[in-house]
């Protein structure tokens, strides 16, 4: 219907008459062939239902062909689009690459089932974002961020929070020569604004005392301390709970973690490998060579230049066009 309408409307633009009878068909006077019908390469007349058609119109083109010809051309568009998809590519190796290889490697090392949670971990670290994981005790939270502070080596910061926490526990005490002096100032050193890798187990449990500033922290990167404003060195903070916010004054909060994860327990499968860990007597045989070939494997790790390093070459690589 759409293409006869097209074409009634270009005969009537040109000055041909058409006539449109009551059925789809379409009768058109002698006219120059028009782009959308002369698929034939041959000029085109009229267009016309095929029970319409005699044996003395040989100038004539079925719509039914017009819509087999577009169908063909768009099933083999989307199949050739659809292969090219599917063909494996082999990704560029780079030294950045091998180093996050390496480094997978060694974080998940002793680990049963984590190798999701720790690639996250290491792409928050690298990105300089935050990440969140859900889950009930003893599905090694906090284990995976004790790790990667041991891979980038720099100031870790850990705390519990409960509905009682102050912010003395998080950002420091407050300086006692500063009140002497009338300054409120806070003693930061060894505390979260100060750390480069942070974990906070049960952070949804932080109060209003504690929420504006941990929102700045995270977010801009920046912590008020007295008059100040100083620029923390935070390169991800790892947040775990076992249950989503409930109020909506953490909302903001959540907000914050660009990257979630629920993490479950091991499975009932390699339950046996989690006792064997347990009782010190490490994994079975045939892990324990997997462990070996990918530590050979392994190279050197990353460092803590490559996660403050990496995120700003990925965005200066990026071009974001004006409009």
């Amino acid at each position: 219907t759409a293409i006869m309408l097209l074409a009634q409307r270009q005969q009537a633009m040109r000055g041909v008459p058409c006539a449109r009878s009551s059925s789809i068909g379409l009768r058109c006077a002698t006219a120059p062939a028009r782009p959308l019908l002369a698929m034939r390469n041959r000029p085109v007349h009229r267009a016309t239902r095929a029970d319409q058609v005699t044996d003395t119109d040989s100038d004539v083109l079925l719509i039914s062909e017009v819509s087999k010809a577009v169908d063909s051309l768009l099933k083999t568009t989307v199949e050739a689009n659809t292969e090219q998809g599917r063909a494996p590519t082999e990704p560029m190796q780079t030294p950045l690459r091998s180093r996050v290889q390496a480094s997978i490697g060694r974080v998940s090392k002793g680990l049963l089932e984590r190798d999701t949670e720790v690639r996250l971990l290491l792409l928050a670290a690298l990105c300089r974002e935050h990440l969140l994981l859900l889950g009930p005790p003893g599905t090694a939270k906090s284990e995976l961020s004790r790790r990667l502070n041991g891979l980038v080596g720099g100031k870790y910061f850990e705390r519990l929070l409960t509905r009682f926490s102050v912010p003395e526990e998080l950002f420091g005490p407050l300086s006692m020569r500063g009140l002497e002096n009338d300054e409120y100032v806070r003693q930061i050193d060894g505390y979260l604004p100060t750390a480069e890798v942070a974990f906070i187990d049960e952070i949804f449990k932080a109060n209003s005392a504690i929420l504006n500033a941990l929102l700045t922290l995270l977010n801009e990167r920046l912590f008020d301390n007295g008059s100040a404003r100083l620029e923390a060195p935070l390169l991800t903070l790892v947040g775990a709970s076992n249950e989503l916010p409930e109020s909506e004054e953490l909302d903001a909060l959540y907000d914050r973690f660009l990257l979630r994860r629920h993490v479950s327990r091991v499975t009932n499968a390699n339950v046996h490998q989690l006792a064997r860990l347990a009782s010190g007597r490490g994994m079975t045989l045939d892990a324990e060579d997997e462990a070996k070939k990918a530590a050979a494997a392994a190279g050197e790790g990353l460092s803590l230049q490559d996660f403050k390093d990496s995120a700003k070459a990925a965005y200066e690589a990026v071009d974001v066009p004006d409009a």
